[in-house]
């Protein structure tokens, strides 16, 4: 988490410098992420759009070649190489989301080193005398620093690292309204234990919305969000019961602040209008392959080859072993050998589709 924390350690040291006060400046700075990520979840509702119109066809070719896993990998590949579509695109913005959160944990845990920038040796020193001095754990390390100075210890920190120092650390200001934020939330009934309460609720809040908005809540994927809607607040209670109410507070602020975008995204980027823009993009395509057939057959004089599908879906009909599809069979001007020949061939197609064998061309022993 130190990689994640440096560079967002520098943004709250900037806005702590303009506002003197921790708690201020960790909201300030989760209003800036949201800001910074909104684009991020523009392209991740468009990404929903999108797929919302081609899962049909999705759903379409995973049926067809349920039987041939390969088949059916190589024929969705190709559908999303077609559209320039990333299935695991709207994924992008949840994964910053979570990297920020491992980066604010680091800031919070480490305030000496982020905000005030000390350096490691001094607080290595300042660690000792917790450790040995007053018999503490080394869990959250920094904080216990801060807490043992503000509540009393100055003299005994100042003769091991300094009274300039000591002072730095007496006063900063690492508390929000009064309350100290690098306390850690237990089952005890103060007001600490609604941190916890109130991420959990504002988590269920932010899903419940997002996937109202998004218009996913009648979507294939539509049972595992809803899963998802109820399984976050459990992992957002369980995570700030263990971690500084700092994190708490900017889990909280940050779900508030999805809810508001998922609002106000809904108004200006609806995914409603996305998915008629895409719908009426598929349509087009299909019109223009549909134009460009019926100027090769009137080149050809009105005929396509023979070995040219007619259309799009005849192109793709296929067994699910990758085989060309055996048409229905004209018993007309055909002979008998040939008409036991697709007759066979069909049935075998047939057998292959449904027990998923392999599909076995019909030669002249098997009409013997």
């Amino acid at each position: 988490m130190g990689i994640l924390g440096w560079p967002l350690g520098w943004i709250m040291w900037a806005i702590y410098s303009l506002v003197k006060n921790y708690g201020v400046a960790l909201i300030l700075f989760t209003v800036l992420v949201k800001v910074a990520t909104f684009p991020l979840s523009i392209k991740q509702q468009k990404s929903t759009a999108r797929m919302s119109v081609f899962q049909p066809k999705i759903n379409e070719i995973q049926k067809k070649y349920a039987n041939n896993k390969q088949k059916q990998q190589e024929e969705l590949a190709k559908f999303y190489q077609e559209h320039h579509f990333n299935p695991m695109s709207g994924c992008l913005p949840l994964l910053v989301t979570f990297l920020v959160l491992f980066g604010v944990i680091d800031v919070v845990y480490k305030p000496l080193t982020h905000i005030l920038h000390l350096d490691s040796e001094t607080i290595a020193l300042a660690s000792d005398v917790v450790t040995n001095t007053l018999g503490q754990s080394v869990r959250q390390i920094e904080l216990q620093i801060i807490s043992a100075i503000q509540s009393g210890q100055f003299d005994t920190f100042a003769s091991v690292i300094g009274t300039e120092t000591t002072q730095q650390i007496a006063d900063f200001n690492y508390s929000l309204f009064g309350l100290y934020l690098g306390q850690t939330p237990t089952l005890a009934f103060n007001v600490l234990l609604l941190v916890p309460i109130l991420s959990g609720l504002t988590s269920f809040l932010s899903g419940y919305v997002s996937m109202k908005m998004s218009g996913t809540a009648q979507s294939q994927g539509a049972g595992m969000m809803k899963g998802m809607i109820y399984m976050m607040p459990l992992m957002s209670i369980w995570i700030t019961f263990s971690v500084p109410i700092g994190v708490g507070l900017y889990w909280i602020l940050s779900n508030i602040l999805a809810v508001l975008q998922s609002i106000l995204m809904n108004k200006l980027y609806s995914p409603a209008k996305y998915k008629a823009e895409y719908e009426a993009a598929l349509e087009a395509e299909k019109e223009r392959k549909r134009l460009e057939r019926e100027k090769r057959r009137k080149a050809s004089g009105g005929k396509l080859k023979e070995e040219e599908p007619e259309n799009e879906e005849e192109d793709k009909e296929e067994t699910s072993d990758g085989k060309r599809k055996v048409l229905p069979i004209d018993e007309e001007g055909i002979s008998e050998k040939e008409r036991n020949r697709r007759r066979l061939a069909e049935a075998r197609r047939r057998d292959a589709e449904k027990y998923g064998e392999e599909y076995i061309e019909v030669s002249d022993n098997d009409l013997k």
